[in-house]
């Protein structure tokens, strides 16, 4: 029986894309870069449905979308600032190296000394700091965002939405603006 070699390919190609190289990029996006993507694609497509729903009059349309785009930035912005800062704070910590000592303690495979220095080594020669701080600052991000949605997002959201809404209500070109119609001559 003839067996013939099995090619080994690193990752699938489909038409010059890379897949291989496109996902291992993909898995060094962090929790801020994530949210940032997904406030994009929040303030883009969101409002678009708004405005496509035929089942309200058109002011509805409108206003919900201005709703919809302002949730979709104020979220972003909050997501993408208490991320990054929270990441750069346990970033930051591994500069002390009693904090480093705690966390390689609880990373280490077991509470020997040799793997206590081994985590130890990762965190400050190999990168486990960054690593360590993308995955502790989400978490901490995570539960400060519990509080900050109350505090900052939904209050700062209400306000810009009713900005973009009187600015829609004083547009000129607003055919739907009653304050625009001329008034009937009274008979």
């Amino acid at each position: 029986m003839k067996i013939s070699p099995v090619q080994n390919y690193s990752s699938p190609n489909f038409k010059g894309i890379n897949a291989g190289s496109l996902l291992s990029k993909a898995a060094n996006i962090n929790s801020w870069q994530q949210r940032a993507a997904l406030g994009l694609a929040a303030m883009t497509f969101q409002p678009i449905i708004d405005l496509t729903n035929k089942d309200v009059d058109e002011d509805t349309r409108i206003i919900s979308a201005n709703r919809s785009f302002a949730k979709g930035l104020v979220g972003a912005a909050t997501g993408i600032v208490i991320r990054g800062g929270c990441m750069k704070a346990i970033e930051k910590g591994f500069e002390n190296d009693s904090f480093t000592n705690t966390i390689a303690k609880y990373t280490a495979e077991d509470l020997s000394e040799e793997a206590i220095e081994k985590s130890k080594d990762f965190i400050k020669n190999q990168g486990g700091a960054k690593k360590y701080a993308a995955v502790l600052g989400t978490v901490v991000a995570l539960g400060v965002m519990l509080v900050t949605n109350f505090l900052i997002d939904a209050p700062v959201t209400n306000w810009l939405t009713n900005k973009m809404n009187e600015k829609y209500e004083k547009d000129p070109n607003n055919k739907n603006d009653k304050a625009n119609e001329p008034m009937e001559a009274a008979k």
